[in-house]
């Protein structure tokens, strides 16, 4: 660069050229130092109780997939996905729900809106029926109707999905009852919730993956210690995220996916890898997809962030309730088909 410059390269170009020299260090020096601390720092699995024969009452969990109703397909598939997750899961002491709230409109109701709601109701309670010899409040149905939001301009639900978990959490402890406009499934059990498991709607949940996640956040040692002072988690963990990986017909949308992807499919020897957040520091980054203690949860974050302000909350959230990784557990989602839905 400074012979370029010297033989009276303008300036500009050689600017812009440092600029791109930069980053393409960077990344490689970011590349090095992660691959190097791999190799020094060995992976140690989480300690957890071995609840393979079942979930104890006191640790009753909630498995919830925040989405929006958009349309009667869309319905069927959330429908279709959360029995697949039930089958794959089956117990006494958990629970599988739908955590929902419309499109955002410039109207606060629209006349499509009403039949979604009945029928995903509807297939809520067929579900219950359906497994009634197992457990009849296995299935839930929590939907909010759209608020005013007047930063926005326009009708919503409140704070996308962070308010839903939001709400749902202080309505598990007996608060926000009325920001829910329908409660579908035998409510007198959700104060008994210990613990939930948040999933997208394209999230995969294996066979007893739930059970394994609900052990290792049981166990003693990874027990959240709440310090007053700092108003944050400073040993233990309220969350773990779990390891995701593509499915397999997620990198068969497109080209995009087909390139970025990870390798896709099941890998029957899943064990424990390196990461170095997690190796390193003793933290996992939260992508949010995992499961959290409800009441850590609800004291370190109630009224903790100002409205309107937080789109991307889930890595915000794992620092302040300290989030691990769960490496050897593995969840399963469709990869994004193209770069601007990444």
């Amino acid at each position: 660069l400074k012979k370029a410059y010297d033989e009276g390269l303008n300036s500009l170009p050689l600017e812009l050229l440092g600029i791109l020299f930069f980053l393409a260090a960077s990344h490689l020096s970011v590349a090095l130092v992660n691959w190097l601390s791999t190799l020094l720092a060995m992976p140690r699995r989480l300690p957890r109780m071995d609840y393979s024969e079942g979930i104890p009452p006191e640790l009753r969990t909630l498995v919830v997939v925040p989405a929006m109703l958009t349309n009667t397909q869309s319905v069927q598939e959330l429908i279709e996905s959360l029995e697949v997750r039930f089958l794959a899961n089956q117990d006494d002491n958990l629970h599988f729900s739908l955590l929902t709230d419309f499109q955002d409109s410039d109207q606060e109701n629209l006349p499509e809106d009403e039949p979604l709601v009945q029928l995903a109701r509807k297939n809520i309670e067929e579900l219950n029926e359906k497994y009634i010899g197992l457990n009849n409040d296995t299935f839930f149905l929590f939907h909010r109707p759209r608020q005013w939001n007047a930063q926005e301009r326009m009708w919503m639900g409140y704070e996308r999905k962070r308010g839903k978990l939001e709400e749902l959490n202080s309505m598990l402890r007996g608060g926000s009852k009325d920001r829910f406009s329908l409660v579908i499934g035998k409510t007198e059990v959700l104060p008994l919730v210990k613990y939930i498991i948040t999933l997208d709607t394209d999230t995969q949940l294996p066979r007893d993956s739930a059970k394994q996640l609900v052990g290792t956040m049981a166990h003693p040692l990874n027990r959240a210690l709440y310090d007053e002072n700092k108003k944050r988690i400073s040993e233990g963990y309220t969350i773990l995220q779990p390891r995701v990986a593509v499915s397999l017909p997620g990198t068969n949308r497109s080209r995009y996916a087909r390139l970025y992807g990870s390798e896709p499919g099941i890998d029957p020897y899943t064990r424990t890898v390196s990461d170095v957040y997690q190796d390193v520091f003793g933290e996992g980054s939260f992508i949010g997809k995992g499961i959290y203690d409800v009441d850590i949860f609800e004291r370190v974050f109630n009224g903790r962030f100002p409205e309107n302000q937080i789109l991307s909350h889930d890595l915000i959230e794992g620092c302040y309730a300290r989030s691990g990784l769960l490496s050897d557990v593995q969840l399963y989602e469709e990869y994004p088909s193209r770069y601007f839905t990444d």
